[in-house]
């Protein structure tokens, strides 16, 4: 539950909260101008301690929050791949969250998929309801509208980004899709490359160096509007990516798709492609192409069946091996 009140215009220019988000902005590699809210959970101090130390801690990884008050206070109305500062009560900074899934339907048709990714109490439907209806009836009374079973209600998913020990060791989720870097991710990101492709392929040095230093390059000139980076983190390491680089003038650029042994069948790489192409119609990018190679079936399924077309393929040494290289397309 978010607290929707007077009291985020003012966190959102908190001093403190300013500091902290600079302090994320330069380690991440995120321009510090990037749009980002500020606010706390609750409405009480007790409250808003409990649900971020359950985001920090625990598996809190949703809120939802009244149309109402979103509609009346554009800080308190959720956006699509947006940054939030997580305060506490009194202002005092303690996480960076990034929405990733965003949803509107009345009160009652709350499931219980997103009552247990809520991570609040025991997680079931029924303490779902029962804690938000109390909840959503006092935000009622202070706005001042009648409180019934169908008010509807903004849905909301995200992921925790900043701390980073914290992002990198979720606490009863399971294996998690995070929107943005995490301390470790280029040096895994090119160890998973040259691991994989030396064993299967008989890619070397050459292959591993071209990618950890492209993924590098982009890393430090990240655009949010236009690009992405997602990294499949669980117990502490970064078992998976996949990149949208949109700097290209040839349109968006899909880079750097793979998943750890240990994590495939799992269908963990349809979720981080499902994702990234989510992104990809958001930022408004008309045609998305990535390169390959012959030989990787289970890839390419994943591709065409997020609607990409083979439009080329010819024999090269691109990554310093002669393959059968392949160019796929994907436009709306």
């Amino acid at each position: 539950m978010t607290a929707a009140t007077p009291s985020t215009e003012a966190a959102l220019h908190d001093a403190r909260v300013a500091a902290f988000w600079a302090e994320y902005c330069l380690a991440a590699g995120l321009p510090e101008a990037t749009p980002r809210q500020a606010w706390h959970f609750g409405d009480t101090p007790e409250l808003a301690h409990e649900l971020v130390e359950l985001v920090l801690h625990g598996p809190k990884r949703a809120t939802a929050t009244l149309a109402v008050s979103a509609e009346r206070d554009a800080q308190a109305a959720p956006v699509a791949d947006g940054y939030n500062v997580v305060t506490e009560h009194d202002g005092t900074p303690r996480a960076v969250i990034r929405s990733t899934w965003l949803d509107q339907r009345p009160l009652r048709d709350v499931d219980a998929a997103f009552a247990w990714d809520e991570g609040e109490g025991d997680r079931t439907l029924a303490d779902w309801m029962d804690g938000h209806r109390r909840f959503f009836a006092r935000e009622c009374g202070r706005l001042g509208v009648p409180f019934r079973d169908d008010l509807p209600v903004v849905l909301e998913r995200f992921e925790l980004l900043y701390p980073f020990d914290a992002a990198l060791s979720p606490v009863d989720c399971g294996p998690r899709i995070v929107p943005g870097w995490l301390p470790g991710a280029i040096g895994a990101i090119a160890g998973l490359h040259g691991q994989f492709y030396a064993r299967e392929h008989g890619f070397g040095a050459f292959f591993e160096a071209k990618v950890a230093g492209e993924c590098a390059q982009f890393c430090s000139r990240l655009d949010p509007a236009r690009d992405g980076l997602w990294l499949l983190v669980d117990a502490g390491r970064i078992l998976g990516s996949i990149v949208i680089d949109g700097s290209g003038d040839d349109g968006a650029h899909l880079r750097w798709f793979i998943v750890a042994d240990e994590l495939r069948g799992r269908g963990l790489g349809r979720r981080l492609i499902e994702t990234a192409m989510g992104f990809c119609r958001r930022a408004g990018h008309r045609g998305v192409h990535l390169t390959t190679f012959a030989g990787l079936d289970a890839a390419r399924a994943l591709y065409e069946q997020q609607g990409f077309r083979l439009v080329n393929e010819a024999d090269g040494r691109t990554w310093g091996t002669k393959v059968r290289e392949q160019r796929f397309e994907w436009g709306p």
